[in-house]
């Protein structure tokens, strides 16, 4: 059975970028008749801001975006990924990193605006030195394969393009990537609708669920809204939250941004009713003439 899920941070409102990927993964769910889960991405406790999963929450329910199970925190499973920590150092799947900012810069090349580690504390690191965090042992070559479903097969070597990424920090807190994977395990989850700047991110999440062992979900990285200075739209780059007091025409907007085809006679229905004509239509072919662009 398809299960889908939206997992946004509760670091702010959402702005119409992260509802235009809420409502991609909701009606790719839908057309699919499939579930739709949401979850509350909390690990980093300095970037909530609080009651913004409250708003987040009310802010879906005012789009019609109603969810199938409870939303799962992941600040309430860090028990759970504790476990992980032990499992993946035994299988030399993990290393600690003592590596200060200053160090990592030493060590690392700045390739595509990401900075690729070397993996100096894979070779170098003693028992006498502070744990910083503890990082994935990639392969080499470390080669992983994705199959996106707007794009087709997307392949990169990640010991050449990321280099060995954190997945625990030194308090045991699991990175993004890591908890990622170990909820998307643990939910069920099969498809993973999200924006194309996280196209890296999969391909990490998919190398790690290939040593984990798990099933690695099908994929639809949505184009990317931009504001007028051609940057992704995002709370770093101060954009606003939607017009709560519009949410058809936030609706229809998103729709629209994807190319899904809304007949004229649709706009002056309800919320529900667009909805269901949405899900029922959901066109992926039609979101990739805008792929291009993004």
């Amino acid at each position: 059975m398809y299960v889908g899920r939206f997992a946004p941070t509760p670091s702010g409102s959402l702005h119409f970028g992260s509802v235009v990927t809420a409502i991609g993964s909701y009606c790719d769910a839908k057309f699919n008749d499939g579930r739709w889960i949401i979850r509350i991405d909390d690990l980093d406790e300095e970037r909530n801001i609080d009651g913004a999963d409250t708003d987040i929450l009310r802010t879906l329910e005012s789009l019609g975006l109603h969810w199938d199970a409870q939303p799962i925190y992941q600040s309430r499973q860090k028990k759970y990924y504790g476990e992980w920590l032990h499992a993946l150092s035994r299988k030399d799947d993990v290393y600690p990193c003592s590596c200060s900012r200053k160090t990592l810069r030493e060590h690392s090349v700045f390739k595509d605006g990401d900075w690729i580690y070397s993996g100096h504390c894979k070779f170098h690191f003693t028992e006498n030195q502070t744990i910083r965090n503890h990082r994935f042992n990639l392969r080499q070559p470390c080669t992983i394969t994705i199959n996106d479903i707007g794009q087709g097969l997307i392949a990169e070597d990640l010991y050449v393009t990321s280099g060995d990424f954190v997945v625990f920090k030194a308090d045991g807190t699991p990175s993004y990537h890591l908890a990622s994977v170990l909820d998307d395990h643990r939910l069920g989850i099969t498809h993973v609708v999200r924006g194309r700047d996280l196209l890296r991110s999969s391909l990490r999440q998919a190398e790690l669920q290939r040593a984990l062992g798990q099933m690695t979900p099908s994929f639809l990285h949505l184009p990317l809204v931009k504001n007028e200075a051609g940057q992704k739209l995002s709370k770093q780059n101060k954009a606003g939250p939607i017009n709560a007091k519009a949410p058809k025409k936030v609706l229809i907007d998103a729709l629209r941004f994807l190319h899904q085809n809304l007949p004229p006679e649709l706009l002056s229905s309800s919320i529900e009713e667009i909805l269901i004509w949405a899900s029922k239509h959901w066109d992926t072919s039609a979101i990739n003439s805008r792929q291009a662009d993004n």
